[in-house]
């Protein structure tokens, strides 16, 4: 008996977690935030450094919230990152600083600087900024490597001398004051390989041409309260674009943003919030439809219940000549106002020959239409022509 149970201690001191092979180890920690990152460092003599070596630092708003009890926790914060990027003896390809905009402290542009150059020596080619920091450091401009880059909460000012992020392929640009008028402009022209872009444009903008990103091919842009007439331009190559517009009082109309002859190449396509109640909006929508002529996806969605009375079927709907042969799925989403939607659908399901998909869904959680006004919508979409013999179209309401 005595035998067996030293013989048990003895295989419980075994140290399996040792044993496991470098993939194993290197996938458990490359999903470990910061603190448990450092924590590995008791499991075992050989994990004591190995959190040294991890190519990628992600501080997230976890980390952040353990300092929240601090009256200024800001030196405390930057106290620990330097040190735990200092004590780093690896490559670094990849970090990421998440600062939630409600914190009410910043991280000073010293400590910013100082780790951006330090990540400068250790190959960085993802980099994630988002915090309150307001003055953005010199340093990132001299990321030559950069592939990825995320950018939230800076004053965006483009320096006359900056070479251009050449091997930058996604860029996301969230709260971000453009300095001068052309600070987005020369910063995306400098990004020559740039695929994907994603922005928030808000106050007092010019026209942006994307002339030299002649690699990029999704676009994704938020607008607030921008009344610029052709806000974009040069988009012939673009095959995935959302636009999210919000205003108050002076409606900016998607004509207004993109026109329609720069989607050509467009191959998916979502709109929110569209007012299908105001008639140029519908005649844009369809007029997209007539130029992409490779669009797969449309995604429609619409909120504005208020207004007057809508007006009769644009005559533009009447057309039917198969222009969508491409088209396979399509989302429309309305409040309780779905008269023109209802033209719009009619129109896609009489000219897409390969539509695999309609989802058509009215009203909202708080305002739903009663079971006579549902039933005659049902009757109505069972009624329409349809290109596709396939094409199955699904009535929702939330």
């Amino acid at each position: 008996m005595t035998r067996s149970i030293k013989k048990a201690n003895c295989g419980d001191h075994i140290d399996r977690i040792s044993d496991l092979p470098s993939n194993v180890i290197d996938g458990i920690l490359k999903h470990l935030n910061i603190p448990e990152l450092v924590s590995t460092s008791i499991l075992s003599r050989k994990w004591r450094y190995m959190w040294m070596s991890v190519p990628e630092l992600v501080f997230c708003e976890d980390f952040v919230s353990r300092f929240e009890d601090l009256d200024d926790p800001g030196p405390e914060i930057s106290r620990i990152m330097t040190e735990v990027l200092f004590l780093h003896n690896g490559p670094i390809y990849k970090f990421s600083l998440n600062i939630p905009l409600s914190s009410q402290f910043t991280i000073t542009t010293e400590y910013l600087n100082k780790w951006i150059l330090f990540l400068s020596r250790r190959g960085i080619k993802d980099l994630q900024l988002l915090c309150n920091a307001y003055t953005l450091p010199s340093h990132i401009f001299s990321l030559q490597d950069l592939t990825h880059f995320r950018l939230s909460g800076f004053n965006l000012s483009v320096p006359p001398n900056f070479c251009g992020f050449k091997k930058l392929l996604d860029l996301c640009l969230e709260v971000i004051i453009y300095e001068e008028f052309d600070a987005l402009e020369n910063l995306i022209s400098g990004c020559p390989l740039l695929e994907k872009l994603s922005i928030i444009l808000f106050g007092d903008l010019k026209s942006v041409c994307f002339k030299k990103a002649k690699n990029l091919i999704d676009l994704r842009i938020k607008i607030y309260h921008v009344t610029v007439s052709g806000l974009i331009k040069s988009l012939p190559k673009i095959q995935r674009l959302t636009i999210e517009s919000y205003s108050d009082g002076n409606e900016m109309l998607y004509a207004d943003i993109i026109p329609p002859t720069q989607l050509i190449s467009l191959k998916y396509l979502k709109l929110f919030p569209v007012n299908l109640n105001e008639r140029r909006e519908v005649l844009y929508i369809v007029s997209v439809l007539k130029s992409a002529s490779d669009l797969v996806e449309l995604d429609i969605q619409s909120c504005y219940d208020g207004g007057e009375q809508e007006p009769d079927r644009p005559e533009e709907l009447e057309c039917s000549s198969c222009y969508l042969s491409q088209l396979q799925t399509v989302n429309i989403s309305v409040g309780t106002r779905f008269k023109h939607a209802m033209s719009l659908i009619q129109f896609i399901l009489a000219n897409s020959s390969s539509l695999k998909t309609l989802i058509f869904e009215v009203g909202t959680v708080s305002k739903k239409l009663d079971a006579a006004v549902l039933l005659s919508i049902s009757q109505n979409l069972l009624r329409m022509e349809r290109a596709s013999q396939r094409a199955r179209v699904e009535f929702l309401q939330p």
